[in-house]
């Protein structure tokens, strides 16, 4: 059977030769001229090529021939000791993209163009979808894009398009190259992963027992499965955390990322090891090992390090950097360490952070966009990140959004959200945010104006329990009650 190749330049997950030329004509005002064969020819600084070549070329059909690589190999090694090199190219490029004549001599003056500048951001962006350029080449397009380097920008694109990017591609490669390049810097086999997946999507009632035989084959996808699981309590009804420790344990000994995160949470969060320093040492290599590893979440705990001094001598700045690199990839939990950060120093900074986590549906962050909205008067807005905060999974979900739901609309209801005060619901809101003791007040105080003095009692009862009572909640409580007094004594100690 006849293999089916990818089409390379046939959307915006390639930073390919087609892709490069496609975006020049796109950008490109004289349409006529920037023809496929023109811009070709114009790159290798050729007189004339056959437009069926050219075609193959940019949809991938066929490889870069040795000839015109062999060109860009002479004029990277030129490049490397003389910039100006492509200088003459970049002119009669500009030339076809304007339809005006260029003659420019210097970098500097290249890089004010704004149709360059276009095609750099456009490329950047497909750059950021292909798969197979490395994170430290995305990093460098990145650093050249925002120094506004559209010359050296444009020049490194075209030697990843025409040196580096394989082609061409076929379909039944495609899955097998993308979890080798996952697997790459780990001792992780694709057998290890199919025989894990092969257990999950197939084995039935027995799953643990079998899991537990595959883990201790060595199987790092199982043993770090079993880890979850004795970390959850799924076994014995509660956590079993030195069990979980011996199975990360197994699981990183194959580089697996997760589980040499997991393996320094442990001890950042006092669950295993005795909080001493030496301890959190051992997390930092943890987190170094995976974030080597291309794990995010372990670069924001590093940043929770550098901000807290553990393991490490507490640094500010290298936390809010670690923060920075790990919000960069979207990782909710560093946006909303950037959010808490800036709230007292600068709110719009903060505001920026919260919102990018929000609409990333991040429970916490949803609240907080919802107390922004609320504060500002916006109750419409802010009822709607409230609700959206409650949208993440029960683990995840956070319990004030149920408060400020039930206390600032079903409570005394809302013209501006059309809601309707609901007792009934309020309650029900409050119970589900019952670990907070501004909810079991707000129960009390219900109650209290319904005169229902059973539940009155119990929950003055949970108050007085709570970590966070004080003199001043006693107070509070003994000002509502004090009408009580004269129904039935109470006795407030």
């Amino acid at each position: 059977m006849e293999r089916k190749y990818i089409k390379l330049n046939d959307n915006y997950s390639h930073l390919s030769l087609g892709n490069i030329i496609n975006t020049i004509k796109e950008v490109s005002k004289n349409k006529s001229s920037a023809i496929q064969s023109e811009v070709f020819c114009t790159l290798f600084e050729l007189d004339y090529i056959n437009e069926s070549t050219v075609n193959n070329y940019c949809i991938g059909s066929r490889g870069i021939g040795n000839d015109y690589k062999q060109k860009y190999i002479i004029l990277k090694k030129r490049y490397e000791n003389n910039k100006e090199v492509f200088i003459n190219i970049f002119c009669n490029l500009l030339t076809i993209i304007n339809g005006t004549i260029f003659d420019i001599e210097k970098i500097n003056e290249i890089n004010k163009n704004n149709s360059l500048k276009e095609i750099c951001n456009r490329l950047y962006n497909i750059s950021k979808n292909d798969f197979y350029v490395p994170k430290d080449a995305i990093s460098n397009f990145r650093k050249l894009l925002n120094d506004e380097n559209y010359y050296e920008l444009m020049i490194e694109f075209l030697f990843f398009a025409i040196l580096e990017k394989k082609q061409p591609l076929y379909e039944d490669e495609r899955y097998k190259n993308v979890i080798e390049t996952i697997l790459q810097n780990t001792d992780i086999s694709i057998i290890d992963l199919q025989n894990f997946l092969l257990l999950e999507l197939n084995e039935g009632i027995n799953f643990s027992h079998s899991l537990r035989k595959l883990a201790l084959q060595g199987n790092p996808y199982a043993n770090y499965h079993l880890a979850v699981m004795e970390y959850r309590g799924e076994f014995s009804g509660k956590p079993r955390y030195d069990k979980a420790y011996e199975y990360f344990l197994e699981a990183a000994k194959n580089n697996h990322p997760s589980s040499y995160w997991m393996l320094g949470n442990m001890i950042i969060n006092n669950i295993i090891g005795n909080s001493k320093d030496k301890d959190y040492k051992k997390a930092i290599e943890y987190f170094l090992k995976a974030k080597s590893l291309g794990n995010i979440a372990a670069i924001n705990s590093l940043g929770i390090c550098y901000q807290k001094g553990l393991g490490v001598n507490k640094n500010t700045s290298k936390a809010l950097e670690l923060f920075r690199e790990a919000a960069s990839k979207n990782y909710v939990y560093a946006l909303n360490n950037l959010g808490a950060y800036y709230e007292d120093k600068d709110k719009e900074k903060a505001y920026k952070y919260f919102l990018k986590s929000a609409n990333l549906y991040e429970s916490y962050a949803c609240n907080k966009m919802g107390e922004y909205y609320r504060l500002e008067g916006n109750k419409k807005e802010a009822l709607k990140y409230y609700e959206k905060a409650l949208e993440a999974s029960l683990k995840e979900k956070c319990i004030w959004a149920y408060y400020n739901i039930a206390k600032y609309y079903y409570l005394e209801g809302d013209v501006d959200t059309h809601t309707v005060k609901d007792i009934e619901k309020a309650i029900k809101y409050f119970e589900k945010a019952n670990n907070l003791i501004e909810s079991l007040k707000e129960l009390l105080f219900i109650y209290y104006k319904e005169n229902n003095l059973e539940k009155v009692y119990y929950y003055k009862n949970l108050i007085e329990k709570h970590p966070q009572y004080n003199k001043e909640i006693k107070e509070e409580i003994e000002n509502v009650l004090k009408d009580i007094k004269e129904i039935e004594e109470i006795s407030i100690p």
